[in-house]
């Protein structure tokens, strides 16, 4: 879900509505992002694979899968509520199951693994206070699929969480609203952050949520626990998009988010 939480860093502004502008953006790892209008539609390399389009001025976005023809609309806010409900029962019927395993097992091993259950049923870390957030602007830049971007570095109780090169160009932001783009993204990211477990995360944070507002993403550094990761754009094309790609997918079954992400309706 990074490369999409990544690829979804972008605020609404109109354009001038004679033409279909936009622009077409992909990354090392062949994933595709179109963005007009505030409009952003994220595409995983290949025909398959789920395919979301999130609408930032309206906070709403659709969910689909290409291979099996089904697809997801709702607002954000839905998302996660669907999106939180889908694991909390996926981790039920996980415990379930391992309680059947533990049966089996011996009295050592079988309290071990409880521990772990324990464990996996608060996120896997206990929750503490939110985090203290620090957003660093540096001099450091270099340009990245054409553009000019500069690093900014987030750090988390003072030590590096992630790292952005954030490009300005005047061109790419005609697409762009940052009025918009801190409210937006920012409860997306809460969003995925409730979902992780563990208590509160950067991504939440207020200070973290600005940085929507100062541009796209050409590259993310991920510094944080598990990391370190990174996602590179490699290029950046003006294209005219017309708006059938961003609307709702015709011929497809509407559909829970459970199913959309895999698992059939029973």
């Amino acid at each position: 879900m990074r490369y999409l939480l990544g690829g979804l860093i972008a605020a609404l502004l109109l354009v001038p509505p004679a033409a279909d502008a936009g622009f077409a953006i992909l990354d090392e790892a062949g994933h595709q992002t179109l963005l007009s209008r505030g409009r952003l539609k994220i595409t995983p390399k290949g025909a398959g694979g789920i395919v979301m389009v999130l609408d930032v001025g309206r906070a709403r976005m659709w969910v689909a899968d290409a291979g099996r023809r089904v697809y997801w609309e709702g607002t954000v806010e839905q998302y996660c509520q669907e999106m939180r409900g889908a694991m909390a029962g996926a981790m039920a019927e996980m415990e379930k199951r391992m309680a059947e395993q533990l049966k089996d097992m011996p009295p050592a091993q079988r309290e071990q693994m409880e521990q772990l259950m324990k464990q996996m049923s608060r996120g896997g870390a206990p929750a503490g206070p939110p985090p203290q957030v620090t957003i660093e602007r540096t001099n450091e830049t270099e340009r990245i699929a054409g553009l000019p971007a500069r690093k900014y570095r987030v750090l988390s109780n003072g030590k590096p969480h992630e790292e952005l090169w954030l490009t300005t160009d005047a061109a790419l932001l005609r697409e762009l609203d940052a009025g918009r783009a801190p409210d937006t993204f920012g409860r997306m990211s809460a969003c995925m952050v409730g979902m992780a477990g563990g208590g509160e995360r950067p991504e939440a944070s207020p200070e973290f949520r600005k940085l929507y507002a100062e541009g796209w993403p050409l590259k993310v550094v991920y510094l944080g626990e598990g990391g370190p990761t990174d996602s590179t754009v490699t290029k950046v094309e003006p294209r005219d998009i017309p708006e059938t790609e961003f609307a709702p997918p015709t011929g497809y079954r509407a559909a829970t988010l459970t199913e959309v992400f895999g698992t059939p309706a029973r």
